[in-house]
């Protein structure tokens, strides 16, 4: 490929090695032709730092917890124009390398992969299946963002009052200021959370706090929702 641009992965952490480990592995694999990974831990970094030295595209920096700092942190020291935000329990489509460098080409439009659960279930299968729409409601950090570094700031970053709904709240303020685009392929995330507190209630919940954004509640009252009801 000619005239490749330059990526910057950022990937916030919780004491997530294990996660990190594998979807650090798969990224290696890929094979892209310029790029870095910065993972921003909101925990305990000695031990990651440790266990990553080998890795010489990944940088490692500490910050206080809560994704939206931690992901505006990695925008900061990021070295390449392109961002692409990704979870730690999410792993990218086999051809992301040939799709993402697609859609690194308007500096105005935002994308994201469509979504899979694994394992699924009839419910996750339906919820992911909205996914291909393009619509704020059908939107979540779990479908990673790519987005240009003039774009982000000029959105404001991730709004650091947020303590859930961070990437919704930043998504519709894309959908305002520039352009969104569905790229064609699948991301994978882990529903073990949803395994483990049952989906329909889980899905029921965020479906809430989605509804609670749109209409306006500050992030206060939705952190409080999320920590009454889910947490």
């Amino acid at each position: 490929m000619q005239n490749i641009r330059g990526l910057s992965i950022i990937i916030p952490s919780l004491n997530e090695e294990d996660n990190l480990i594998k979807l650090i592995d798969y990224i290696k694999n890929i094979h892209l032709e310029k790029y870095e990974i910065i993972v921003v831990e909101g925990g305990n970094d000695t031990q990651i730092r440790k266990n990553f030295k080998k890795y010489k595209e990944v940088k490692i920096f500490n910050n206080d917890k809560g994704r939206a700092k931690q992901l505006n942190k990695g925008s900061k020291m990021a070295k390449y124009n392109w961002l692409y935000f990704l979870h730690s329990d999410c792993i990218p489509p086999k051809n992301f390398k040939e799709i993402i460098y697609k859609s690194m080409i308007d500096k105005n439009q935002a994308s994201c992969f469509k979504l899979r659960f694994k394992p699924t279930n009839f419910f996750l299968s339906l919820s992911a299946r909205a996914t291909k729409y393009n619509n704020i409601f059908c939107r979540g950090g779990d479908q990673s963002l790519l987005i240009h570094k003039n774009l982000f700031f000029l959105c404001g970053g991730f709004d650091e009052n947020y303590n859930v709904c961070e990437d919704i709240n930043l998504i519709n303020k894309i959908y305002m200021k520039g352009k969104f685009k569905i790229m064609d392929a699948y991301i994978i995330t882990d529903s073990r959370r949803f395994s483990k507190n049952g989906t329909l209630k889980l899905l029921i919940h965020f479906g809430v706090i989605h509804l609670l954004h749109y209409l306006k509640f500050s992030p206060k009252a939705l952190y409080r929702y999320y920590n009454f009801f889910i947490k």
